[in-house]
């Protein structure tokens, strides 16, 4: 791709800068069109780094909803957090059909149109906390089959 910009003028597509320079490369030329590296976007299928997300997602869950428990009520208390659950969230293959995940990108707007120093009510985070509880079975759910995670 870096390449392709350089000779853009000359070469408009990857397809034609493969063709041109003798380049048989399928996997690549898939990669480079996806954009994406194949862990994220096979990230469904159990792989080295897929371990390492559930434990990093869980993580972000459970430091999040203790944030909520601990009385944490400021946007720039809570939106660090939260972005770092969403994006978590976001690397699981069907993850945007979650319910969850769509509550959590609500929560993330709202506290993005807030000054760093305002804060959530007592009833938002009571509902955001049963919102976050919420996508955690979910997501426990999803990656179990659909089994209970207390089972």
């Amino acid at each position: 791709m870096t390449m392709l910009k350089l000779v853009k003028d000359e070469v408009p597509s990857i397809d034609e800068f493969m063709s041109r320079y003798r380049m048989d490369n399928p996997a690549a030329l898939h990669r480079i069109k996806v954009g994406v590296p194949a862990t994220v976007e096979h990230s469904s299928e159990a792989g080295p780094e897929t371990g390492k997300w559930i434990a990093e997602t869980t993580q972000n869950f459970i430091t999040f909803m203790d944030a909520l428990k601990l009385r944490l009520r400021a946007k720039d208390q809570l939106h660090p957090i939260l972005q770092e659950l969403v994006t978590g969230y976001a690397r699981f293959k069907g993850s945007k059909d979650w319910e969850g995940r769509s509550r959590m990108v609500g929560w993330l707007i709202t506290l993005n149109g807030m000054k760093a120093s305002e804060e959530i009510t007592e009833e938002q985070s009571r509902q955001l906390l049963f919102d976050v509880d919420h996508a955690y079975a979910e997501f426990f759910r999803s990656l179990s089959g659909g089994k209970d995670p207390g089972a």
